[in-house]
């Protein structure tokens, strides 16, 4: 039997940590969305983890803009993005 996913709602302090403390207990993590036609439930299963201005590969490297300003708000927050080259594969 597996075990159950972590379904604890967690507080804004649990994302007030340095992000590489943050991202490796955000695994195996359930995230919930309430939608009208009932709740979406995904386990997360892998995280990237970036510090912001400071790290190259983070959107906010070169500074706040309109696209990644919720990366410089309050802690908890979610920056999500698409990433392009991503393909449709037919079976």
């Amino acid at each position: 039997m597996i075990d159950s996913p972590d379904r604890t709602p967690l507080t804004r302090d649990f994302f007030d940590r340095p992000v590489l403390e943050v991202a490796p207990d955000l695994l195996g993590r359930t995230l919930v969305r309430s939608t009208p036609d009932g709740p979406i439930a995904l386990r997360l299963t892998e995280v990237e983890a970036y510090a912001g201005e400071i790290d190259p590969g983070s959107h906010a490297f070169r500074g706040r803009t309109q696209r990644n300003t919720a990366m410089y708000g309050p802690p908890g927050h979610a920056y999500v993005y698409f990433t392009y080259g991503m393909s449709r594969r037919s079976a």
